[in-house]
């Protein structure tokens, strides 16, 4: 059964889940009209062809004849170390012939005949396998601890994640463990069985019937499947300029012919320039890898919108939604949390605020280069008045280590997923303000006791008050959620949850999400007006997540009143070129419903689920099996 698959990162890579929350169905009854099954059919669902193909691309050193600048910036960059062949410059693991000693196998890490490999042996000297290093992703770059993964060639084509990884912070060689997913150093106690990629399954670029690790670690990642072999192309695991600027064969061959002077009769450039973008396109440059997403289609090539091929709120849908009430990463995240703090929801910070995207250096607002990635003016070139005192504000000594912004706003956490023997810290994007009593209810170490771990959370919570008075209120849609207890009822939870007016994506999609989950169920007879109209709101959203989700969850809830079939009908004939976006969402979204009642034991709802998402998406063979093994 597939349900809803949705992406959670382990070890720099992906692996498929299935989704499962149970539903908390209260058997609430609204007032309404009730109505017969409507017979009303979905329009045929029309596949959208790709616009880029693989041919378009042609690498960054193509680009650096034009552009010697930003090529020699991004050459020095991470990007441009994040992977490569496996070679003595590209790797930082000790391939020394030193054993890793495992339960039930000896596993050398050497070089011979300058090939990188891991040879493995029975505890008794019989051979095991012998596995060839093909690539390295990551280079032990990152501050809070940075690792490097190795991939293997195998026989239907795939390149496949090994189990030993190495963690330049630690020093170590270390595994990811099945028990719990955890990272954790190589022990003699620990065999081969218990460990999560062994034997190698997750494998580089999107291929759905198989654990992967999307399109990240990478450039123009893509993998086709050919009778029984996929044929996985990239234009290298580095992230090149094409990554983010989209494929540049066009831009490469009118630029030269204006040279020979053939001017392009288009009159344009053959690539969209990435000055002037709005804050979220330009955010979605990052997310194409630093989120942590579910996949739509398998064909995503830079230079497509990424909402056709990838959700970005999907994943908060069941009980392994990776971030808390406030967007703090509670199991493995990337950065997509930034989309929760307030530099975003009230203003219009992206990526590029502070991070040079070239370079991958710290910059402020104005683009001009920092000292340091902890230097105070990232924040103080946009709150300039904090500047005049800074001492005033942060009742530390200037220049202190309590004094910077970030150790405040943007304290390092280690990823809970990850456990605690591998270094892993990465600095919280929700650039919230430090809450000590808020945030150890949430099941989080406050910035401050990260410093002052001898003064107790209600100590601190008195002191911050003591300094600033009142905290700032949390954005009414986080606060609202706190708001729903076990005993809340339904009609009350609606006029809390559903105030559709507030500017927060994910926080809206969290709170309807769980208002639907929780409240509603496959084919109510009554359901208040007000709702109704409440989740129409939200189906006028542009936002295709938001907008899936409401027109699912009418559909889900009304599917025998044959005025919201009409009105699904109506609202499908408006989406025009993205219909397919929006009912691939809606489609999986019902089809993590059936999952659900599935795996209760309730076949009989799991059955109407799915028949709802075979509506919605017709043809989808994975939600056909689902619908048959119900009835089965």
């Amino acid at each position: 059964m597939r349900g809803l698959f949705f992406y959670i990162n382990f070890n720099n890579m992906n692996y498929l889940r299935i989704l499962y929350l149970p539903l908390l169905l209260f058997g609430l009854c609204y007032t309404g009209c009730s109505k017969e099954p409507a017979s009303t059919t979905f329009p045929d669902l029309i596949h959208r062809d790709t616009k880029v193909s693989f041919a378009d691309f042609i690498g960054s050193d193509n680009c650096q004849a034009c552009h010697a600048d930003i090529y020699e910036q991004w050459k020095g960059s991470s990007h441009a170390q994040a992977g490569g062949p496996a070679s003595r410059e590209n790797v930082i693991a000790p391939f020394n012939g030193k054993p890793i000693v495992l339960n039930d196998a000896i596993v050398y890490p050497e070089v011979v005949n300058d090939k990188y490999q891991f040879r493995m042996e029975r505890r008794n000297g019989d051979p095991l396998q012998t596995i060839t290093v093909e690539y390295v992703v990551g280079k032990g770059l990152m501050v809070n601890g940075g690792t490097q993964t190795f991939f293997g060639k195998f026989s239907d084509g795939t390149y496949r994640f090994l189990p030993f990884d190495y963690s330049k912070h630690e020093n170590t060689w270390f595994v990811q463990l099945k028990i719990d997913e955890s990272w954790v150093k190589t022990k003699p106690e620990h065999s081969l069985e218990d460990l999560y990629n062994w034997p190698p399954h997750r494998v580089i670029g999107e291929v759905a019937e198989m654990s992967n690790c999307q399109q990240c670690h990478g450039s123009q990642i893509i993998a086709e499947k050919i009778n029984d072999v996929y044929d996985v192309k990239f234009t290298s695991l580095e992230i090149n300029c094409e990554s983010c600027h989209g494929p540049a064969k066009k831009h490469s061959t009118i630029m030269s012919n204006i040279v020979d002077g053939i001017v392009n009769p288009e009159g344009d450039i053959g690539i969209a320039s990435a000055v002037g973008l709005t804050t979220d396109k330009s955010l979605d440059m990052c997310f194409q890898c630093h989120a942590v997403k579910t996949p739509l289609r398998t064909d995503y090539l830079p230079g497509e919108n990424l909402h056709d091929f990838y959700s970005l709120k999907l994943p908060l849908l069941g009980n392994e939604n990776p971030f808390g009430a406030n967007g703090r990463i509670k199991t493995f995240g990337y950065s997509l949390n930034h989309l929760y703090s307030d530099c975003y929801i009230n203003g219009s910070m992206d990526c590029t605020s502070c991070h040079n995207p070239h370079s991958n250096d710290y910059q402020d607002i104005s683009g001009n280069a920092l000292i340091s990635r902890f230097d105070d003016d990232q924040c103080l070139s946009c709150h300039v008045t904090k500047s005049l005192d800074i001492a005033a504000h942060t009742f530390h000594e200037k220049e202190s280590d309590g004094s910077s912004c970030i150790a405040c706003h943007m304290p390092t956490r280690q990823h809970v997923g990850i456990g605690n023997e591998i270094k892993y810290k990465r600095s919280d994007h929700t650039v919230s303000i430090p809450r000590p009593m808020f945030d150890v209810s949430q099941g989080f170490e406050s910035a401050c006791q990260q410093c002052h771990s001898d003064i107790s959370e209600p100590e601190l919570q008195e002191i911050i008050e003591d300094w600033y008075g009142p905290l700032k209120p949390l954005n009414p849609v986080i606060a609202n959620r706190l708001k729903i207890k076990d005993n809340t009822l339904g009609g009350d939870a609606a006029k809390i949850l559903l105030q559709p007016e507030h500017f927060h994506p994910m926080g809206q999609f969290y709170n309807l999400s769980y208002f639907i989950k929780r409240y509603l169920s496959p084919g109510m007879d009554y359901l208040d007006i007000a709702i109704v109209q409440k989740l129409k709101d939200y189906a006028n959203y542009d936002d295709p997540d938001i907008k899936a989700l409401a027109l699912a969850g009418l559909h889900y809830s009304q599917y025998k009143n044959k005025e919201i079939r009409n009105y699904l009908m109506s609202e499908i004939g408006k989406l025009g070129d993205n219909q397919e976006s929006v009912r691939r969402r809606w489609g999986l979204i019902l089809d993590y419903f059936g999952t659900v009642y599935f795996l209760s034991g309730d076949k009989n709802k799991a059955a109407e689920c799915y028949q709802l998402a075979s509506e919605v998406l017709p043809n989808d063979p994975t939600i056909i099996d689902n619908l048959s093994k119900a009835k089965s």
